[in-house]
């Protein structure tokens, strides 16, 4: 069946943002959550068969980040390399504390 699906995609399908992360999903890919949502808005939207148009469903939690949005998509904000390092040094210290707390419960318990 997802093979069959993949050919009619192919053969029919508009050439439009979420059709490559269609495919890649039907055939068992990983896709990051821009990825998904562009995939998402693809197969809710037809494949686009009546063309690239916003699809007017503003009670869609994804409608904010559809690719054809009237007002285009929503821009991501950049995270600067020092915010990013930030980061990583947070959740590093958290990865360990808990480490620790279970290590101290083994040898509690």
């Amino acid at each position: 069946m997802t093979a069959t699906t993949i050919e009619w995609i192919k053969k029919h399908g508009s050439t439009a943002r979420g059709k490559r992360e269609l495919i890649a999903f039907l055939r068992g890919e990983t896709l990051t959550m821009k990825e998904s949502i562009l995939a998402n808005c693809y197969e809710c939207m037809g494949l686009y068969m009546d063309g690239r148009r916003d699809s007017e469903v503003e009670g869609c939690p994804l409608h904010v980040f559809m690719p054809y949005r009237k007002g285009g998509a929503v821009k991501v904000r950049k995270v600067s390399e020092e915010t990013k390092a930030k980061m990583r040094k947070a959740r590093d210290r958290k990865a360990r504390d808990r480490k620790a707390r279970k290590i101290d419960s083994v040898a509690v318990g």
